[in-house]
């Protein structure tokens, strides 16, 4: 497909950067900026250029925003937070017949999403939803983890916020402070013999990485083993884990039993955290927190050659600061797909809508933090 009508949702700062991104490959014939907010539309269309216009939406009014979709042939969805808007943009796209694309970071309305893969395939539509930092960056390299195995049984999707992003994000109230304690709280979903269950996040995981040692790390709802368990069939296990300071985690369970509790909104207890969370404290637990590890990875762990085996996957370098390392990402897949490299029909995740050496080439040039890699250097596989 070429000369193709783009319509981004969210004029917001990953959607900045997607729209600034995809904006510039010769794939895309015209680019409508939508959002709530015209004038931010209207400064992230300036940005982008000739191809790009400017249009007010409200994604609460599906009529009005099923017209608008009408007029593209794809739409990217930057609009948050996906569980209050994840489900509803993507309905309007089925019944608009358009293809879709987005950055949603939430595990229940992943789960809700992939139960419409059937109404999308019958539509001939394809949606890939979770194409970010993480998931997306974090669903490939699981997706590269799998490729060393003959059999895998379990997947876990990693980040780690002890490790500076780049760019000039800050430690600030924001809506990822809101979802961060949202998936700090409640229940989470988990892959467990095969089936996706609820558990309780903040659980410890001793996590033995290959050539590093043991860290203690700390489950946290994401969509990750979700749309695992909806792409991997055979997987047995999956879950998702945070690497942060153990000198936190009192904080954090006592905020999120708050917050079950009823006595605490998720807004108060980020704000709580964030005075609790400087950066100086960040720094000072860094000191003492040992083995190091990667900003973004993955650990499978399965069979290979008829013997026990496990790999981690982790990525060298990334786009400097969040806005860009989802941003960007979202924008790529979109290319790849303009260029007929995903197959698929229906709702699917990252790691099966794109070969890995192509996502990974394609991402390495915007890669510059801490320092450029070359492709063939920007993921590291660990065997062990």
């Amino acid at each position: 497909m070429t000369s193709s009508r783009i319509l981004l949702l969210g004029a917001g700062a990953m959607g900045n950067l997607a729209a600034q991104t995809v904006a510039s490959f010769p794939e895309v014939g015209n680019l409508v900026i939508a959002d709530l907010d015209l004038t931010a539309a209207q400064a992230v269309a300036s940005a982008c250029g000739e191809k790009a216009k400017a249009a007010s939406v409200n994604v609460t009014k599906p009529t009005e925003m099923i017209g608008l979709m009408r007029q593209a042939d794809l739409v990217m969805n930057c609009v948050g937070p996906f569980f209050r808007f994840g489900v509803p943009v993507l309905e309007a796209a089925i019944e608009a017949g358009l293809d879709y694309l987005d950055i949603c970071d939430d595990p229940e309305p992943t789960k809700a999403m992939h139960e419409l893969h059937d109404q999308a395939q019958a539509a001939n539509l394809t949606a890939i939803v979770g194409l970010g930092a993480s998931p997306g960056i974090t669903s490939m390299l699981a997706a590269r983890a799998r490729e060393e195995l003959d059999e895998t049984e379990e997947l876990i999707a990693a980040w780690n916020i002890e490790e500076d992003a780049g760019g000039e994000d800050k430690v600030a109230f924001s809506a990822a402070i809101v979802h961060w304690m949202q998936q700090c709280s409640g229940t989470i979903w988990e892959c467990d013999n095969g089936r996706l269950m609820e558990k309780k996040p903040l659980a410890e995981v001793a996590l033995d990485y290959p050539g590093r040692g043991t860290r203690t790390v700390y489950t946290v709802g994401h969509p990750e083993p979700v749309s695992f368990h909806y792409s991997f069939p055979d997987l047995q296990r999956s879950f998702c884990v945070m690497v942060m300071p153990g000198l936190w985690i009192q904080k954090f369970r006592k905020l999120a039993e708050q917050i079950d509790l009823g006595t605490m909104t998720l807004e108060k207890a980020g704000k709580q955290l964030l005075e609790y969370a400087t950066i100086s404290s960040l720094m000072e637990a860094r000191l003492l927190e040992r083995p190091r590890l990667p900003s973004f990875f993955a650990l499978a762990k399965g069979i290979k050659d008829g013997k026990p085996a496990r790999v981690v996957t982790s990525i060298r370098s990334i786009p400097p600061g969040m806005a860009k390392a989802t941003g960007i990402p979202l924008a790529l897949g979109t290319r790849l797909f303009l260029q007929g490299r995903v197959a698929a029909k229906g709702v699917i995740a990252p790691e099966i809508a794109f070969q890995t050496a192509e996502f990974f080439d394609l991402l390495a040039p915007y890669c510059t933090f801490p320092e450029p890699r070359d492709a063939s250097e920007l993921v590291e596989v660990t065997r062990g």
